[in-house]
């Protein structure tokens, strides 16, 4: 999950858990530790609303993964064959690049799942 999925569910009542678990069946939902270093900027910068998205994210696993950003979250995605939480158009438009699924938020209270982009085999 992203940080402005997290900033989402701050601003609303977003329902994250039930929305996953309706898409994707029992599933984990972990924060990178990318993204916590973000909203920790957001807060310690006045942003409104980023303190209650990082204790939102601290109600779930967090996982660690080199490298900062939308980066870290790609790499994340495929090391783990996960799909990811995003409102972030060019982040999603990666990770259906890379053949990942991506949950996005739509009217403020449910998610749509986009399919990753399936590359044929290479013959080579």
């Amino acid at each position: 999950m992203d940080a402005n999925a997290l900033l989402l569910c701050a601003r609303s009542t977003f329902p994250l858990e039930a929305e996953v678990e309706r898409i994707v069946g029992s599933a984990e939902i972990m924060v990178p530790s990318s993204v916590l270093r973000e909203l920790d900027a957001l807060v310690a910068r006045g942003v409104p609303d980023a303190g209650l998205a990082r204790s939102l994210a601290d109600r779930h696993s967090r996982i660690d993964h080199p490298g900062s950003g939308d980066d870290s979250i790609l790499g994340l995605a495929i090391d783990r064959e996960a799909f990811v939480v995003t409102a972030d158009r060019d982040l999603s438009e990666r990770l259906l690049d890379a053949g990942r699924d991506v949950l996005v938020p739509r009217d403020r209270d449910r998610l749509v799942r986009r399919a990753g982009r399936r590359r044929p085999p290479s013959n080579g």
